[in-house]
């Protein structure tokens, strides 16, 4: 028999590797990011109000797409960003079965709904032209100041329909990632500061397979970091 930490440690495991391969690999389990790639011991509702920002930026980025040039590729992109309660997080990891992949938001009760949206784009040639951008979304005040804590979650949840008209390929997508509401601090990695933004990348190989990735990307990188 698993013992509940050594299935959460599993689950945890699971949300890390994910990050970073292509969705057919990963079975499209549900997304963690850690800055460092490691595991940090929970220290259970350490109160960590000045670790929120008061304000957050979603920036989604259809990061390469082959047929990007062709006027009849379109992007269709609606989220929901969402926060869950460190208690509530840990609550729903336990009551997911060993080998849980793909869960639904129905699996994460008491999540708050932060923001939400949805954009189409038709023109694609450029960078800029598929990236959504939405800034100064409220956040901290969002929050109840008692669920605060160094060790709750944000929540990513999307549904993508991109079509490469270059392919002649339509990619559906929808899933979750889920983050620290913290990040590190790029001048000194021993410190915590706000997440200042949540990135949603996504990326069409020539093959017509899908990437994706919540990682912090420079505007002129193309590739995965």
């Amino acid at each position: 028999m698993i013992s509940r930490p050594t299935h959460i440690l599993s689950l945890q495991c699971a949300l890390l590797l994910c990050l970073f391969f292509p969705l057919p690999i990963c079975a499209q389990r549900f997304v963690a990011q850690t800055p460092t790639g490691t595991f940090v011991k929970r220290e259970n509702n350490v109160y960590a109000p000045e670790l929120y920002a008061k304000e957050i930026d979603f920036i989604a980025t259809l990061v390469n797409l082959p047929g990007a040039k062709n006027t009849k590729s379109y992007w269709e992109l609606s989220y929901q960003l969402y926060f869950i309660p460190e208690n509530k997080y840990y609550e729903a990891l336990e009551g997911m079965p060993a080998g849980t992949s793909n869960p639904g938001l129905e699996q994460f009760p008491g999540k708050i709904l932060l923001a939400e949206g949805q954009e189409k784009k038709a023109k694609l040639a450029t960078l800029k032209e598929r990236t959504y951008v939405s800034n100064k979304l409220p956040f901290k005040d969002k929050i109840p100041d008692s669920a605060r804590t160094k060790f709750a979650r944000v929540m990513t949840s999307y549904s993508i329909k991109i079509y490469d008209a270059a392919l002649d390929t339509t990619v559906y997508r929808s899933g979750i990632f889920l983050i620290k509401p913290y990040d590190q601090d790029p001048s000194n990695p021993a410190t915590s500061i706000p997440r200042q933004t949540i990135y949603l990348n996504f990326m069409v190989s020539p093959q017509g397979t899908l990437n994706r990735s919540q990682a912090p990307r420079k505007p002129d990188d193309t590739t995965w970091r």
